[in-house]
């Protein structure tokens, strides 16, 4: 199995299961602020013990990225936990989880990656998945503030997958990156948690919970970020973002959601679309 795959299929189930836990929770009245603030604080340590073992700790101009990609994740995660509590994860993730959509578009517009015309047909089912989601939630109009949400958060992740590669093109390692990375969100959670005035629950699923997440997103873009080393963000990007299938397996499994034709148009397309991308 080539290097690029195998750890794309790494950060694909960490955040397939991370993804499940941000509905799963939903249950029990997340806080967006605490919760960001203490899924951050799990995640620099992981980030850190990871570059580590890797000796990848390294300074390189190219960090810069990873900061900026930190600062993009926050937002883009704390728009994914408010998404989810209004929405279900069969329908709302999978569209997150096409940002590849936008990272193959970005690469091939400013890195020089190449783009076929089986590639432009993946590009067109994954906007078919999203235009057939997007119909259903506008036609009620509680549930269009959760899909605008989480097609804010497809872009802005998608525009992490670029700054992936730029920071690794500019000499950083990708353990570095997140390292880099969860300092950028560190950096934005902080304020926003003490601007909340919410209270720090370390006890019980409100502490455990975010601290689970922080773990396996940061071990998820640690993998990502290796896979990118190996080969191009058309063909990696793909395969992480598959994600969005583990997920709805366990929402249907655990969460008792239904899998209405509408959903099941979306993650046909949705997966469709992954598969051309990482078989071309």
């Amino acid at each position: 199995m080539p290097e690029e795959v195998f750890f794309a299929l790494f950060s694909l189930g960490f955040l397939g299961v991370s993804d499940f836990l941000y509905k799963w929770g939903q249950r029990f009245e997340l806080r967006g602020a605490s919760f960001m603030l203490l899924q951050n604080i799990a995640y620099i340590p992981t980030a850190i013990a990871l570059a580590v073992y890797r000796q990848e700790l390294d300074f390189s101009v190219g960090l810069g990225y990873g900061f900026l990609n930190g600062m993009l994740a926050f937002v883009a995660f704390l728009l994914l936990l408010k998404s989810l509590k209004h929405g279900d994860a069969l329908a709302l993730v999978p569209v997150v989880r096409l940002n590849f959509a936008v990272t193959a578009a970005l690469t091939v517009s400013f890195l020089g990656e190449q783009l076929n015309w089986v590639k432009g047909a993946a590009l067109g089912l994954a906007a078919l998945a999203i235009l057939a989601n997007g119909a259903g939630y506008a036609s009620v109009a509680r549930q269009r503030n959760p899909f605008f949400m989480a097609l804010i958060a497809m872009v802005l992740f998608g525009c992490i997958g670029l700054f992936y590669k730029l920071g690794l093109a500019a000499g950083a390692t990708p353990g570095a990156l997140v390292v880099a990375q969860s300092f950028g969100a560190l950096s934005l959670a902080l304020p926003f948690a003490i601007h909340s005035g919410d209270n720090i629950l370390v006890r019980g699923v409100h502490c455990w919970l975010p601290l689970l997440c922080g773990a396996l997103i940061a071990s998820s873009y640690v993998a990502v970020g290796i896979a990118f080393s190996y080969g191009d963000a058309v063909v990696v990007a793909p395969i992480a973002q598959l994600s969005f299938v583990l997920t709805g397996l366990l929402a249907i499994l655990f969460l008792k959601e239904k899998l209405q034709s509408r959903k099941a148009i979306l993650i046909i397309c949705a997966i469709l679309s992954v598969l051309v991308f990482s078989n071309t």
